[in-house]
């Protein structure tokens, strides 16, 4: 089996090993439908089969269906379906500009081969779809709900690899060549052809500028050596690595590779030190009131790894999303509106140009207590973060009937619902040290009441856990997920007299340097759940001596001193229950978010300045061990590689977690259609996103 398939394969298993995860719809379900016997095309009628066994590689879903055979998965990508219909339509919103000259006939709009998604049931156009985001950096409310438009995309199921801005791809047998070939006739929201240039902006002027990108993003590196992107021609380009990389096809798929299609080049150039003179380069910088193009480029276009506000903050900013911004991001929106593309390359089965809803309206709210109103009021139309916590959940049940809405059954991705960590790379020497030190980690894990925080914070869901992969799938680590999580105060003050022995007269432990031991753990002001459960740690770390504080703060303040590596302490939640191969950044400095290691993850990744240190032997060691798994080309192979890797890290223990995911929940009004009601919900398979929102309308 390839690596390809097998990866692909492995995906499909964890989903139906752990979650059991189908694709309910508000309307009846479609009647279950034999498996085919070879892969089904992207317009395929939706079905529902069982997953495949694990040696068994998925096949190709369509936009609402969960498919399997035993035929293995392609290499190259099965051909888009023709449209059924000879004329395409669109929405009458866009008549009069059509008439008027102003926009070309929809014919002209859409592509030579326009995508044809089938949702559950025909839409009609008109509405539009209200939403709450919360103040500061919540740039995923928009990624997760319409931003996902990737070169290949996942199905609904997370079983197999389909074609979106790519219409076919070809893989090496050996997984280190990897050619997509463009959809002809793709254009931007503004109308200028999207080409394989664009994708060569994104790489040669955005990750390979050392003034924008400190390294190129972690999948675009196999071994610490960046791969190669060529321009074949204007709708062809082939990513070659210096070996194999055998999980780069489902990279693109995810978030990590959203950052890909985020830059045209005709609308990036204006604001770029390489095409701008640089008098007028200037004069944007001092207008627009930034220190340097860096901050201009990143405000008006985009962050390399693809997050932030650039897309968001320029009313008609180009994209190649169903919407596009009316109502701009900034820091004093109170509202943030966005309306169809008139470009979007997707229809219908009967030919109709999606989007179907006309309008993206997001209110800002500076606390979830107030989005918590709306959404009982039934002024929420669909939504799935921020208000929806555990201990919401009865009062939206109790108000159900009035807001008119159904609960959409939300299984997280996530390994951990808390995750503390501790700067192993601090700037300071002394504190370095002591969180370097792993009888310091154990003692405080140890420290903490989980029990408690389950019972408090997540009103008894989950069980005691640190951050690995979840239970019933091939990656499972007892020792990783289970050690140290026992509540004992007596191993935790034995584990801490270890290494810091000495406390001054109100009880709290001394440095080395004979300073009080003192820090501050740091969370988002956006996550309540992990404000509660980190007041609750520091209460109980001070308990054994560590004078420990938890502030809350704006995400982006977070970000910032995450990423400069300022802070002692943060906490997050924990990535990699599913599909550890995609996110393992708890297990190892892999990436930005291993913030408990940023300085090691720098050089991991290439970065060779003053951010960057290189990390001692047996992290180092775990890191090649990563870079074996991801190399692997069967199954087996990566299963093995990966779960040696796994065992490595459990010896190490880089961070400390509190409790399992519980499943959480959205809301969506009974008036939306073409809504699942069971979703697998994470970040690198961001929800609801794949699960087709631009096919959701009113009825």
């Amino acid at each position: 089996m390839s690596t390809v398939k097998s990866i692909t394969c492995l995906v499909l298993l964890l989903v139906a090993l752990v979650l059991g995860v189908s694709c309910a719809t508000p309307t009846a379900a479609p009647v279950p439908t034999a498996a085919p016997t070879q892969p089904l095309q992207p317009t395929a009628v939706p079905a529902t089969a069982k997953p495949p066994e694990p040696t068994k590689a998925p096949v190709s879903s369509s936009a609402s269906s969960v498919s399997s055979a035993s035929a293995p998965a392609p290499t190259t990508a099965p051909a888009p379906t023709a449209v059924p219909v000879a004329k395409y339509s669109q929405s009458p919103t866009l008549d009069a500009d059509v008439k008027s000259g102003k926009l070309p006939p929809v014919e002209q709009r859409l592509p030579d081969n326009p995508l044809v998604v089938k949702g559950d049931t025909i839409g009609k156009y008109g509405g539009t779809w209200r939403m709450g985001m919360m103040a500061g950096t919540d740039d995923p409310s928009f990624y997760k709900i319409f931003a996902y438009e990737p070169l290949v995309r996942w199905d609904p199921a997370m079983s197999n690899i389909l074609p979106n801005l790519a219409e076919k791809w070809d893989v090496s047998a050996d997984a280190s060549t990897y050619t997509f070939y463009l959809r002809k006739g793709v254009k931007w929201s503004d109308g200028t052809p999207f080409t394989a240039d664009d994708i060569m902006f994104w790489w040669e002027d955005v990750e390979l500028n050392k003034d924008l990108a400190p390294s190129p993003p972690a999948f675009m590196l196999i071994g610490g050596k960046p791969g190669t992107v060529t321009k074949i021609d204007n709708l062809t380009v082939k990513f070659t690595f210096p070996s194999p990389n055998g999980i780069f096809l489902q990279n693109v798929a995810s978030s990590n590779g959203r950052s890909m299609l985020n830059f045209p080049k005709k609308y990036g150039m204006q604001f770029h030190a390489k095409y701008t003179d640089q008098a007028k380069l200037d004069d944007l910088v001092k207008t627009g009131g930034f220190k340097s193009w860096k901050e201009l480029f990143i405000a008006k276009v985009g962050q390399p790894d693809g997050g932030g506000y650039g897309q968001y903050s320029a009313q008609g900013r180009p994209v190649l999303y169903a919407w596009v911004t009316d109502q701009p991001m900034s820091g004093n929106a109170t509202q943030v509106s966005f309306i169809r593309n008139p470009y979007y390359w997707k229809v219908d089965a009967n030919g109709q140009q999606y989007p179907y809803i006309d309008r993206l309206t997001y209110t800002v709210y500076q606390d979830a207590a107030a989005m918590l109103l709306k959404a009982t009021n039934g002024e929420i139309d669909l939504q799935m973060r921020h208000f929806n916590t555990l201990t919401n959940k009865a009062v939206l049940a109790d108000n159900q009937k009035k807001g008119d809405y159904s609960f959409i059954d939300l299984t997280p991705m996530t390994s951990n619902t808390v995750v503390v960590h501790l700067n192993l790379t601090d700037k300071d020497p002394v504190m370095r040290q002591i969180f370097q030190n792993k009888d310091f980690r154990i003692g405080l894990s140890h420290a903490i009441n989980r029990q408690e925080i389950i019972d408090t914070v997540y009103v008894g869901q989950g069980t005691p856990a640190q951050p690995g992969p979840l239970e019933g799938t091939p990656f499972y680590n007892k020792q990783l997920t289970t050690q140290y999580t026992q509540y004992d105060i007596k191993r935790a003050n034995d584990a801490l007299d270890k290494v810091l022995p000495k406390k001054d007269a109100n009880g709290t432990r001394l440095r080395s340097d004979g300073k009080p031991l003192s820090f501050v753990i740091e969370t988002s002001n956006s996550l309540q759940a992990q404000v509660d459960a980190g007041n609750m740690i520091a209460k109980y770390w001070q308990a054994v001596g560590v004078n420990v504080q938890s502030k809350s703060e704006d995400r982006t303040l977070l970000y910032q001193r995450a990423y400069a590596n300022d802070l002692d302490s943060m906490i997050w939640n924990g990535e990699g229950g599913l599909g550890p191969m995609f996110d393992p950044r708890n297990f190892f400095p892999y990436g930005t978010e291993s913030v408990y290691a940023e300085a090691w993850q720098y050089w991991y990744n290439g970065v060779r300045d003053a951010t960057a240190e290189e990390p001692p032997a047996d992290v180092k060691k775990i890191m090649d061990a990563f870079n074996k798994a991801v190399t692997q080309s069967t199954f087996d192979g990566q299963v093995k590689a990966m779960n040696e890797m796994l065992q490595l890290s459990a010896d190490y223990f880089f961070c400390i977690g509190v409790s399992t995911p519980p499943h959480t929940y959205g809301i969506v009004k009974n008036n939306v259609a073409n809504v699942n009601l069971k979703m697998v919900d994470g970040f690198t398979f961001p929800s609801p996103a794949p699960f087709n929102t631009f096919t959701y309308y009113f009825k």
